[in-house]
């Protein structure tokens, strides 16, 4: 990919998190990231069939930057992921709150599973022990994941009206 394609891959991709700081995903157009980004529709259509493959990439970017902050860090994956999430409230109501939400949330459960895997290599911690022991590590592992956004998702959209330092030691008491 050359220079030009790639930072107008990045610039769509910015408006279009910018766009969702406003928006539901299920409201936006492709006309007001074009806007936004001040590029011609044609211009995103070489690059993106619709806001869908637009989506795609963007849970892709998203997904490398979580994956890039947890290697970096050494922080409990779950906090990890619970503190970026509150750091992008909007983005991720606007998501994963959505009628679409469904899209975003099993990318969620698919990061979230990688976190869980990979932090199982390295650790020693009682779920770690329990992903390697099992015959099953990676549904282990999307068992764990798929709760965990579950829980955040609710957290997010209000359900359960505790605390972040409460949600993490429900995800103590769930995952222990």
């Amino acid at each position: 990919m050359n220079y030009t394609t790639e930072r107008t891959r990045r610039q769509i991709i910015q408006s279009f998190i910018h766009v969702l700081q406003t928006k539901r995903f299920s409201s936006i157009t492709i006309q007001e990231i074009c806007d936004d980004a001040l590029i011609h529709r044609t211009t995103f259509y070489r690059y993106y069939e619709d806001k869908y493959s637009l989506l795609k990439d963007f849970i892709y970017h998203l997904s490398e930057e979580i994956i890039h902050l947890n290697k970096k860090s050494n922080a409990d994956p779950f906090k990890l992921l619970v503190d970026y999430v509150e750091k992008n409230s909007v983005l991720f109501e606007n998501t994963l709150l959505g009628s679409d939400g469904h899209i975003l949330f099993k990318s969620m459960v698919k990061i979230a599973s990688d976190i869980i895997r990979e932090h199982s290599k390295t650790e020693n911690d009682p779920i770690s022990k329990k992903i390697n022991q099992s015959k099953y590590p990676d549904v282990i592992c999307d068992l764990y994941a798929t709760s965990f956004m579950t829980i955040l998702q609710n957290w997010m959209s209000k359900e359960y009206n505790y605390q972040k330092d409460e949600l993490f030691e429900i995800f103590n008491q769930v995952m222990n």
